[in-house]
């Protein structure tokens, strides 16, 4: 009988602990229960903070709970991805970013991170191609008779672009030395100024994103070719690079979402399914087509076989242009 109680007794406490260890397996596979920040490495209004909210906008309906924006500019982005590696790698922690910073600048610059190992990518959400403008004034108005004139008049023209290591410079750079166009570089702290100086007549020419439209569109600026693979609905009248005789030049910033390299599994597949469906959303492709951008989802492998080819790419034109930033 005693013997009966007892083994009774243990079947129960058995019993309690599996219960107790099944509920806490559950416990830990439900995601998300709190609101999630998202890391922006640059300052609110530009084209990847754009996108960003577009995301946030929509993944909050898919998630279920709130994502709050964090703009985390400085440092060609350094600042705000050496954020997004240092949080906590729960999934309450999200980055968005793009090629600028985990492509490009880690070429140029000796960093603290390194996106293979200290990153997990969930999925690309949308590209954008780089515009290649001029003011007015400047007597052309096609790339090739660009790159005729600054063949027999070195330096007379300057671009400008975004700063120094952005994807607008080194698609520029990239232009240069396919086509063996004679310009001179001008760096700018954000797209913002360096459009305003192209606008204002202080420089020649301009590389910015396609966010551009309105102020091409508007007779502000003369746009002369997009680097594309096909021409953009918001600037139909803009040839593509290819299109002008640069073959197969076909460069541009993708952006994505990273979290970090120990975040479990079982929360990237959460967060990558999520994000697929808002790529998929119309209210989140009508806002990125809006600034001129490219929904264009990819995860898992194929994204980060992308990135390693996409650097491969890049290095190319670094070295070529011998860009350095240390």
């Amino acid at each position: 009988m005693f013997n009966k109680v007892i083994s009774r007794k243990i079947l129960g406490i058995l019993t309690v602990l599996s219960v107790a260890f099944s509920g806490g397996s559950a416990w830990a596979q439900k995601y998300p229960d709190r609101p999630i920040k998202m890391i922006v490495p640059f300052p609110p209004g530009g084209g990847l903070d754009t996108v960003a909210r577009a995301v946030s906008t929509v993944l909050e309906k898919q998630l279920g709970v709130s994502i709050v924006v964090d703009n985390r500019g400085g440092a060609s982005g350094v600042i705000g991805v050496n954020a997004g590696v240092n949080a906590p790698a729960d999934g309450y922690t999200i980055l968005f970013t793009s090629s600028d910073t985990l492509t490009v600048l880690p070429l140029m610059k000796k960093l603290a991170f390194d996106t293979a190992t200290d990153l997990k990518p969930i999925a690309k959400v949308a590209d954008l191609y780089i515009v290649f403008a001029a003011h007015p004034d400047v007597p052309v108005k096609s790339i090739q008779e660009l790159v005729e004139l600054s063949k027999k008049e070195p330096n007379r023209f300057r671009f400008a672009s975004p700063g120094t290591g952005s994807v607008s410079h080194m698609t520029f750079e990239g232009f240069k030395l396919r086509t063996g166009a004679k310009i001179q570089h001008i760096p700018f702290n954000g797209g913002g100024p360096a459009q305003a100086a192209v606008i204002g007549g202080q420089v020649e020419l301009l590389s910015g994103g396609v966010n551009l439209y309105r102020a091409i569109n508007g007779g502000l600026l003369r746009g002369l070719s997009i680097s594309a693979d096909v021409r953009n609905s918001l600037l139909p009248a803009v040839p593509t690079l290819v299109e002008s005789g640069v073959e197969d030049f076909v460069y541009g910033s993708w952006f994505g979402i990273f979290v970090g390299a120990k975040t479990p599994n079982h929360i990237i597949e959460t967060l990558s399914a999520a994000v697929r469906e808002v790529t998929k959303s119309p209210e989140f492709i009508k806002r990125v087509e809006a600034v001129g951008g490219t929904p264009n989802y990819l995860a898992g492998k194929e994204f980060s076989d992308y990135m390693l080819n996409e650097s491969k790419r890049w290095k190319v034109i670094v070295d070529g242009a011998n860009i350095k930033m240390d």
